[in-house]
């Protein structure tokens, strides 16, 4: 598989855990709605409920940093590679040319 291959293999990967996470969620809040109609003191989960949800969860984990693609450096020396002096410190949002200066020595003509 190429790169981009292995990137949507995983998002869908992902996506399809995400949905047996919510199944599992859902599975939890029926057998809970069940055991209290019936009467049952013991509101601990089966064993089924939760080994789907960890195991959705370790497939989910996997299948995203799987799915991320190459990492960019965040290193400052990379950041800086891509810009000039000269672009990184002209900001004309700071630059004003309507200022008091021109009060201070007037201009002779």
């Amino acid at each position: 598989m190429t790169g981009r291959g292995v990137m949507l293999a995983g998002k869908a990967i992902a996506v399809v855990s995400f949905l047996f996470m919510l199944h599992s969620g859902y599975s939890a809040r029926e057998y809970l709605l069940y055991s209290k109609s019936i009467g049952r003191q013991n509101l601990s989960l089966p064993i089924e409920i939760v080994l789907e949800c960890l195991v959705a969860l370790a497939v989910m984990t996997v299948a995203l940093v799987v799915g991320v693609g190459e990492l960019k450096p965040i290193s400052y020396e990379a950041e800086m590679k891509r810009y000039s002096i000269d672009g990184m410190y002209s900001r004309p949002s700071f630059q004003v040319f309507n200022h008091r200066g021109r009060f201070l020595r007037p201009v002779k003509n």
